[in-house]
């Protein structure tokens, strides 16, 4: 069983927002907001939910507590690609991964730099892109879709390319939120899920189609204050499930004790949230085993990952540190958005735990 707490050190502190009630309301935001005031803390008429990307994060001073990301996977049935460009204040990044989930084989690759030198805007509806070090990537607005392209070289010489559309059908809804840990740290996270994508992922000679029926992208866009000590987990299911195309998001840990979370389930394209703490059942040391998460209030989510490889990262230099395990897999069980029940059945996706210095 998982180690750590089920909330974050901040909330013992004088002062933090703390929530002792497992199930709680989350207000809903339904028009555009700065999640800063002039001071660079947080506008408390950000805190709640969004089905569109509507904050606007507009972080400024307190250095080191900035973090920022743009992270997505583009997920098949055989394989996952991932690219990261993040500045956390200490120094900023562009990371890449695929992983072939038929025979283990994984490619990988960074570069770092100092902070402030990759343009990650403060709202989720922009064009990024990066190229230094050998690294060609971009992930452009392209009409109501977007265009992904990368070049690079992995660690072992291994030259990895991709091009590919993600689609982005009209009206599809996304799981946008605002956790308050304190005045001064707080997050701001734009998760996007089953965003079906046409294409190719390549390394060296080997071809991973990306056909919109069985491939789609995950966002996680992130802006926040983030406490020294963080830590969190997180799980997304995505793909056809009982008729339907079904995006799951759920998370814990990070979230714990806030009243605010990032539980949600996405049906054709429209979101229903999940408003309470789930219970995360896995071993971290052996995430080989099943991982099960579960809604005990609602009933919404109650789903079991079988897992078919992974990325167990980990760096330490002395101030900064980060490690965990990110198990890639198939869903099984049942989610009931609403009363809805919807059979799961073999859907991919993945589990995490993840620890922070930094």
């Amino acid at each position: 069983m998982t180690s750590l707490p089920d909330h974050l050190p901040i909330l013992d502190r004088p002062g933090s927002h703390r929530v002792h009630e497992s199930v709680y309301t989350e207000r809903e935001i339904t028009s555009p907001v700065d999640l800063c005031d002039a001071r660079g803390r947080l506008n408390p008429e950000a805190v709640g939910f969004a089905r569109q990307p509507l904050f606007r994060a507009n972080l400024s001073g307190h250095w080191p507590r900035k973090k920022r990301w743009n992270f997505w996977n583009w997920i098949g049935p055989d394989f996952v690609f991932s690219v990261t460009l993040a500045d956390i204040d200490y120094t900023s990044f562009c990371a890449f991964t695929l992983t072939d989930f038929n025979d283990g084989a994984h490619w990988s690759g960074a570069s770092y730099g100092l902070p402030g030198r990759i343009e990650l805007p403060e709202q989720v509806e922009a064009s990024i892109s990066f190229q230094r070090a050998g690294i060609d990537y971009a992930n452009r607005i392209d009409g109501d879709d977007l265009a992904v392209h990368f070049r690079g070289r992995a660690g072992d010489g291994t030259d990895l390319a991709a091009d590919f559309a993600v689609l982005r059908p009209p009206g599809h809804e996304s799981l946008n939120l605002v956790v308050p840990w304190s005045e001064s740290r707080f997050q701001c996270n734009s998760k996007h899920s089953a965003l079906p994508c046409s294409g190719e992922v390549r390394a060296g000679e080997r071809r991973y189609r990306l056909e919109p029926q069985s491939a789609f992208a995950v966002q996680d866009w992130g802006r926040g204050m983030w406490p020294y000590r963080a830590f969190w987990n997180w799980g997304v299911a995505t793909g056809h499930a009982g008729g339907h195309l079904l995006g799951v998001n759920f998370g814990a840990k990070w979230t714990g004790s806030t009243g605010s979370n990032e539980n949600g389930i996405l049906v054709d394209g429209r979101l229903h949230k999940v408003m309470e703490d789930l219970r995360w059942e896995y071993d971290p040391v052996e995430w080989r085993k099943p991982w099960r998460v579960v809604a005990e209030h609602s009933g919404a989510i109650d789903l079991v990952l079988e897992p078919l490889a992974a990325h167990t990262p980990s760096m330490n230099a002395g101030i900064v540190s980060t490690g965990g395990v990110c198990a890639f897999g198939r869903w099984s069980g049942t989610v009931r958005p609403e009363g809805q029940e919807i059979p799961v059945e073999g859907l991919i996706g993945w589990a995490e735990e993840f620890s922070h210095r930094w």
